[in-house]
């Protein structure tokens, strides 16, 4: 009859498990620092295109204050005015200024 021989299981020793838990704090480690980056990345390139649709919107209000500014100019209106053929009666004329 043949002998039945029992396996031995092998059991993790220290050094194993301080091995694999160094394994997967290394993974853990370069796949975080993976994703920081890449959302970092994302971040900045948002920022620059805020950036750039800031300064965009600046020179629009500014230029846009200048229209303002000259289609709310006395001297330009009463030319319109007499243009148009019509009639200034200073009574009825209010300047409303800054």
């Amino acid at each position: 009859m043949a002998k039945i021989v029992k396996k031995k299981r092998r059991r993790l020793s220290l050094n194993g498990i301080a091995i694999i838990a160094f394994s997967l704090s290394l993974l853990f480690w370069l796949g975080s620092c993976l994703i920081v980056n890449t959302v970092n990345t994302s971040l900045t390139m948002k920022i620059q295109a805020m950036n750039q649709e800031l300064a965009i919107l600046k020179n629009q209000n500014q230029s846009l204050t200048y229209e303002i500014s000259n289609l709310g100019n006395k001297d330009r209106v009463f030319a319109a005015a007499e243009a148009a053929n019509l009639d200034q009666v200073n009574e009825n004329i209010i300047s409303i200024g800054e």
